[in-house]
């Protein structure tokens, strides 16, 4: 993942909706390799919280990974081994960033 965010083709994530982790406009993180070592500064554009069904393939395409289809059923997956009752009305987080220079 860090590699698409590096190359620009990743501008956006999604996660479970969580009201205790809600990122803030404006926010700077760090983003770092899987060895612990960094590799950027991300800022924080815009956050959607919305219910699964909602996000649309133009967001979707924003994560840089492949087809809306391929987007949704990855993050299906992932989001069911985490929740065994997540659904499309779920809620997540879309999170917007850019790269800081």
């Amino acid at each position: 993942m860090v590699e698409l965010v590096l190359s620009g083709k990743k501008t956006a994530t999604t996660c479970i909706y969580d009201e205790k982790d809600i990122p803030i406009v404006g926010e700077e993180s760090i983003l770092t390799f899987d060895n612990g070592e960094k590799a950027c500064i991300t800022k924080t554009k815009q956050v959607i919280i919305t219910e699964f069904k909602n996000i649309t393939e133009d967001l979707a395409l924003l994560e840089g990974e492949g087809t809306f289809d391929e987007w949704k059923n990855v993050h299906v997956d992932y989001f069911k081994s985490i929740n065994p009752i997540f659904n499309g009305n779920t809620k997540v987080l879309f999170e917007i960033f850019e790269v800081k220079k």
